[in-house]
């Protein structure tokens, strides 16, 4: 017999979701291939959202449906029972081998399924969001690993987005690569197959029609590190779109930059942004206004076709406190650019150390969209101040990323958007870290599928995308990555 998986979907209540339409599509697939049998491996909603849990099911009401849930279907406390009453867990059988689903929304294993798992015989199938190592409670993973030393069981898991197999103990593992297309790491988004006669692991991968990867090529730029070296790096490789860098200690106007601007624009170039430097609240007044007025003057005189700007660099509790005098600021700068330049307000991100509690502004959609309308409504501009969505940004933000992923910033920023920055996000020891290179599009924090699948499908604007990264070298591997996925 063959079972029809999937894992980690994070599908919000929204039909224009990535999400929501690579589930539609695993549910055509599963029924092209003649599947009757589907079980899902839990994180099915994006946040605990009790409709989107409903309209899962909806999808897959014609298959006989198993499921269990994972970690983001508990993130919500106030939804959390409604969830788990919908989805208990099961039990059910493959000819002679036992099929037991169980519940580790909370990364552990409760006593009544720890008994029904000792019940089980060698040959029978688990069915679990995480995996054995991946279970936070001490005891509960150390149960598991002695029933795997004990018993030959196969163990079907989640959580970690990507395709893994091996060995503990006598039992066999799989680990199953997400649906999820801001999440699917190492390849696209796929549905996975388990033959149950052979235990072998196959997958269906759901990809993207090239089209869709060439109609963003033509917006493609870089944001510069080294204003010279990179615009310089820009014409020479005709990239369209260029962001000068205004910021940083010590920053002043470089007019010999003119020249090399110039032989970019010859080379092709056709989208020029200039990053502001940040403005400060400090000590209950304003910093670093003198630099922010040069930048404004500079971005003139390069004829700057964008401007990218932090939202005020204040904690949330002084912001009533410097807003009028910040305000002030961001309006001089919307009254002194020409009305065609346009202007993006960027999201920030939460710092290591900061405390959820006594954190900066400019961290979730509606900070953003909040100072976005309210320059909006003060300067009445004809040319409507947006939104620069940084998508590192918004997947390395701490707590915030599990309530607000990149999927929730598409679907509520998207069509505000007028620039883009993107880039990876690894994992250190000291923590997750941005500007890294794309070197494959599939992760390992980040996979770029839903960007260009909105993109496509118009939930986000097609406004130009800075490959915001360090390093020339890495500048170099991320075109190169997104050349091979252009072919």
């Amino acid at each position: 017999m063959k079972l029809g998986l999937i894992c980690d979907s994070h599908m919000p209540y929204n039909s224009e979701s990535a999400q929501w339409q690579f589930c539609t599509r695993a549910a055509a697939q599963f029924k092209e291939d003649n599947i009757s049998d589907v079980i899902t491996l839990g994180d099915i909603t994006s946040f605990g959202e009790p409709d989107a849990l409903c309209a899962y099911f909806d999808m897959f009401a014609s298959f006989n449906h198993y499921s269990v849930l994972g970690n983001s279907d508990a993130r919500d406390k106030a939804t959390a029972g409604v969830l788990c009453e919908k989805c208990p867990g099961f039990e059910f059988y493959i000819g002679n081998r036992k099929c037991l689903g169980i519940n580790t929304a909370y990364a552990k294993i409760n006593e009544a399924d720890k008994k029904r798992l000792e019940q089980l015989n060698d040959g029978d199938i688990v069915v679990m969001h995480h995996p054995v190592e991946r279970l936070f409670d001490e005891n509960c993973r150390a149960f598991m690993l002695q029933l795997c030393e004990q018993k030959a069981l196969t163990i079907l898991c989640a959580h970690l987005h990507r395709k893994l197999s091996g060995m503990i103990g006598k039992s066999k593992y799989f680990g199953i690569r997400a649906i999820d297309p801001d999440k699917s790491f190492g390849d696209w988004p796929c549905v996975t197959y388990f033959d149950s006669d052979t235990d072998e692991i196959s997958e269906v991968l759901l990809k993207l029609p090239k089209e869709t990867l060439w109609s963003v090529r033509e917006k493609f730029g870089i944001s510069c590190v080294d204003n010279h070296r990179d615009v310089a790096y820009a014409a020479a490789n005709k990239v369209y779109g260029v962001e000068l860098r205004c910021n940083g200690k010590g920053w002043e106007p470089d007019f010999t930059l003119l020249p090399v601007i110039e032989e970019w624009r010859k080379s092709g170039g056709g989208y020029l942004s200039v990053h502001m430097p940040n403005l400060y609240w400090r000590d209950g007044g304003l910093s670093d206004t003198e630099v922010w007025k040069k930048a404004v003057e500079y971005a003139v005189a390069v004829d700057a076709n964008g401007l990218t700007i932090h939202p005020p660099r204040v904690k949330l509790k002084d912001l009533s406190e410097g807003h009028d005098k910040l305000l002030e600021q961001y309006i001089y700068v919307v009254e002194n650019v020409p009305e065609a330049v346009n202007i993006g307000i960027e999201n920030l991100h939460m710092s290591k150390g900061e405390d959820p509690e006594d954190r900066a502004f400019g961290y979730i959609p509606s900070e953003v969209a909040s100072w976005i309308d309210e320059l909006n409504a003060a300067t009445k501009r004809k040319n409507p101040i947006g939104h620069t969505l940084d998508v590192g940004h918004a997947r390395n933000n701490g707590a915030l990323a599990s309530r607000y992923p990149i999927s929730r910033w598409y679907e509520l920023m998207g069509k505000r958007t007028v620039a883009y920055h993107i880039h990876q996000v690894i994992q250190k020891e000291e923590g997750l870290k941005n500007h890294n290179p794309i070197e494959a599009w599939f992760g390992p924090q980040i996979s770029y599928v839903s960007f260009f699948h909105n993109w496509e499908s118009g939930l986000i604007n097609q406004v130009p995308v800075f490959l915001e990264v360090k390093g020339a070298e890495n500048y170099e591997k991320s075109i190169q990555a997104f050349n091979r996925a252009f072919k």
